[in-house]
């Protein structure tokens, strides 16, 4: 049974989702080499150290829990339907 929307803009914008994501790494990479730093203080106490352990961690995960989100997406996208709309378009990718 056909789908009764258009699955060739959603894969397009999904596409454009994940060029960003990847444009993010050097940003995630600059603000994890920051916290490192912060860590570094003398004396900090161990709540903050800890708090900074967790803030690495999340930036650490973000960008493959983003991209795990942008696959979960696109897995369930008919990819027939999407070959048969590039098809009738004449996009070849």
């Amino acid at each position: 049974m056909p789908i009764a929307w258009k699955a060739l803009p959603l894969e397009e914008k999904l596409e454009r989702i994940r060029r960003k994501i990847d444009e993010m790494e050097p940003l995630i990479a600059e603000a994890r080499a920051d916290v490192a730093l912060a860590s570094q203080h003398s004396n900090l106490p161990k709540y903050v150290k800890e708090r900074l352990n967790s803030l690495d961690f999340d930036l650490r995960y973000a960008l493959q829990r983003l991209r795990n989100g942008v696959q979960s997406v696109q897995g369930v996208i008919p990819k027939d339907t999407i070959e048969r709309e590039r098809n009738q378009t004449g996009l070849k990718f």
